[in-house]
């Protein structure tokens, strides 16, 4: 660092930052927050085009997970050295499954706006509140099982099948898992669903406690 760059650090005003961080802070939780349903009430017209935008990303999240199954099986045939085969291997999962995560959230966040327009999933005392706050649980909360850790990824065996080598992954920072072996995860509310065979208002009062 030059004493002209550590003399402008000096100088920099940090009282005056904050302050403007907090005002930014303040206005940002003073603007309105519209529900699913109403932001579906002022723009109707979204509802024709979530059914085929649902169609597109299941395709995409199908190409995604052929992709994945060809590169691992390219990997496990034609890399002899161990290392390097579980080096790509890890690079297919991080990378490609990482996607393949982006689009299952999409395509539950849009059949959650569905069912919204259906008026089938807000009903009697579930609220998006309660869809929110069941969809902050920690995945590892509900798994009873050993999981290692590997940066900001958790490795175990996968509880929705039978396997003897570790192909489950749960990524921290989306609270979203994904296994590579019967490819099958999501969010923790889909995961729920897969683990304890629930409807999507059922898993959501049981990560709730309700």
């Amino acid at each position: 660092m030059t004493i002209t760059n550590q003399i402008a650090i000096e100088d920099f005003d940090w009282g005056f930052y904050n302050h403007a961080l907090n005002l930014e802070k303040e206005w940002r939780s003073s603007l309105p927050r519209f529900t699913d349903k109403k932001l579906l009430e002022i723009f109707p017209e979204v509802k024709e085009i979530i059914p085929e935008r649902i169609k597109a990303l299941e395709q995409k999240r199908a190409e995604f997970s052929d992709t994945i199954k060809k590169k691992l099986t390219l990997i496990k045939y034609k890399i002899t050295d161990e290392f390097s085969r579980w080096f790509w291997r890890e690079w297919v999962k991080v990378n490609e499954g990482e996607e393949l995560l982006k689009t299952e959230k999409y395509i539950t966040r849009l059949k959650i706006l569905q069912s919204v327009g259906k008026g089938r999933i807000l009903k009697g005392w579930l609220t998006e509140e309660d869809i929110q706050r069941a969809r902050s649980v920690p995945i590892e909360n509900i798994i009873n099982q050993p999981l290692k850790k590997v940066g900001k990824i958790l490795i175990g065996l996968c509880p929705l099948h039978n396997e003897k080598h570790p192909s489950f992954r749960i990524y921290t920072e989306t609270n979203s898992c994904w296994c590579y072996g019967c490819n099958q995860g999501g969010d923790v509310i889909n995961f729920a669903m897969l683990l304890h065979g629930l409807s999507f208002p059922e898993a959501v009062r049981q990560l709730n406690g309700i």
